[in-house]
């Protein structure tokens, strides 16, 4: 804390802590701007790219309307959420040991923070949301008196501002601003910081802003013109074919008609019945013939490589098999290849943080993956005690029930010999020459 108190001029204790200097969260030209009206922090941040004349302006909060954002980050930030978190211990034989009674393990999947409203649930979810979205998730380490971790608490990424002094090289400062717009100055070792990809040691890089922006505005601009095209069916829909004459009373009374009776849905399907020799010649312009419905396919495509979330999982199975095998090994990449990575980023920042110098760590437990599939999970499960890999008891164990007596032996069941063994039963039976 010393440190602190030199830097940034305050002698207040850990929890009354308040930097007024840094402003982390706002509009740097109106400090005044209330925090819940900032559209987008990263883009007065300079995370992002240029915007695009073509494309509707695009933040990290109206991405989440377009369905493709939407599934794939809800789809993720759920699994890592749900997914069991477990802390282990690494004995000296190399064997680990699970700590179900570890100090933190409440903390981590019951309450991050006694007497706050967050579930550890919705914290955990919001590690994947802050990351895939804005690059980043923050959440400070509250400690007592005797330095020990009793809470986590989660802020948003507009709501922290990353500072590096330069007398300091590779330690980082995160300046919080709070609701009420009071600050508060934490050292990299009291701040999680779960950074997404692009992390140059001081910030991740937003997805949206900094890649998926352009795909996401086409999508958005390509649903807008869908809508605007229906909501005004009956102007692309024909040409009206006026005799030469008309009279300005007669056009503005077609005219008139047009609009009243017969665009809009909800007018749809009706006979359009003019006077004054005028003469109605439908166009055949659906939206299959201007593409658009190809077109918004190609964009739910293009937005699921920015997160790496397989086309089945988002409900789009035109261009892949529909198969179960085709499907699950699918499933089996996205897990392999996109997952996984993002449940190392937070477990290494988990350990890094909370039991560096210690025998214990954090992990998830990637079997929970198979809860949702009870034939699977039996089948796995059954393989392993046959092998020799667990015993009855401990695959009891892994789907909460109780042990059972003799349960606590090895089983092998395999008609694998060694050949010399296979050999020397062979030798015994021949008869004597």
């Amino acid at each position: 804390m010393g440190v602190l108190n030199r830097l940034f001029g305050t002698q207040a204790p850990r929890m009354e802590r308040r930097e007024p200097t840094f402003q982390a969260a706002g509009n740097p030209e109106d400090p005044t701007t209330p925090l819940t009206e900032i559209p987008s922090w990263s883009e007065w941040l300079g995370c992002g790219v240029e915007h695009q004349d073509w494309a509707p302006r695009v933040t990290e909060q109206t991405a989440m309307a377009c369905s493709a954002v939407y599934r794939c980050v809800t789809l993720e930030a759920g699994v890592i959420a749900g997914l069991p978190l477990k802390i282990w211990k690494r004995e000296k034989d190399g064997q680990r040991v699970e700590q179900p009674n570890h100090r933190l393990a409440p903390l981590l999947n019951v309450i991050p923070y006694q007497g706050r409203s967050l579930t550890a649930f919705a914290w955990r979810e919001l590690w994947g949301i802050n990351v895939l979205l804005s690059g980043n998730h923050f959440s400070a380490i509250r400690y007592d008196g005797a330095g020990r971790v009793v809470g986590f608490e989660c802020f948003q990424p507009w709501q922290v501002q990353v500072v590096r002094v330069p007398s300091i090289r590779g330690v980082n400062f995160y300046v919080c601003t709070h609701l009420d717009g009071t600050t508060e100055t934490f050292t990299q070792d009291e701040m999680l910081h779960i950074p997404g990809p692009g992390f140059d040691g001081i910030k991740g890089l937003s997805r949206i802003q900094a890649f998926a922006r352009g795909s996401i505005g086409l999508a958005r601009t390509m649903e807008e013109r869908t809508g605007r095209m229906h909501q005004n069916a009956a102007l692309p829909s024909g040409v009206m074919q006026v005799p030469d004459k008309m009279s300005d009373p007669a056009f503005r009374r077609m005219q008139a008609q047009l609009k009243q009776n017969y665009a809009g849905v909800s007018n749809w399907g009706r006979t359009i019945i003019v006077d004054e020799g005028a003469k109605y010649t439908p166009f055949q312009l659906s939206p299959q013939d201007l593409q658009t419905i190809e077109a918004r396919g190609y964009q739910v495509a293009d937005i699921s490589r920015f997160f790496g979330v397989p086309l089945h999982l988002l409900n789009q199975t035109e261009k892949t098999t529909s198969w179960g095998t085709g499907l699950s090994e699918n499933t089996l990449a996205y897990l392999i290849f996109t997952l996984d990575a993002d449940l190392k980023r937070i477990e290494a920042e988990l350990n890094a943080k909370l039991f560096s110098g210690s025998a214990c760590y954090a992990e998830f437990d990637r079997e929970g993956l198979l809860s949702m599939d009870p034939l699977k999970a039996a089948q796995v499960t059954a393989q392993e005690i046959s092998s020799g890999q667990i015993t009855i008891n401990e695959g009891r164990a892994k789907r909460s029930r109780p042990p059972v007596q003799g349960g606590d032996t090895v089983l092998v069941n395999s008609t694998n010999v060694p050949l010399e063994q296979q050999a020397g039963d062979i030798g015994k039976g021949e008869p004597e020459q």
